[in-house]
């Protein structure tokens, strides 16, 4: 493997590997909040998210890179938050399975 390749590998297995600690430290933190609040917190991050959805679709539709760019990031920060509330859900047993 090339030295630049090698660079590459590890620059990319530091940021996952920080993701993942990040992840694991917010559903720690989430996990002490209680279930009705974690619903009302996944409810508004599902609601941010279809908001992100619509300002980036009419970013799109004009053409705007740097608001593409802008939103993209937000949506990806957002959808982030919204994963973690609803994994803490999952553990702690909030909601009923069907």
């Amino acid at each position: 493997m090339s030295n630049k390749s090698a660079k590459l590998v590890w620059i990319l297995g530091t940021a996952f590997l920080m993701l993942f600690v990040s992840n694991i430290a917010v559903a720690q933190d989430l996990l002490e909040v209680k279930c009705g609040e974690l619903m009302r917190m996944a409810e508004t991050y599902q609601q941010d998210l279809r908001t992100v959805d619509a300002v980036l679709g009419a970013a799109i539709d004009g053409g705007d890179m740097d608001r593409i760019k802008n939103y993209k990031l937000k949506k990806g920060a957002v959808k982030k938050q919204l994963d973690s509330v609803l994994q803490a859900i999952d553990l702690k047993g909030c909601a009923s399975r069907r």
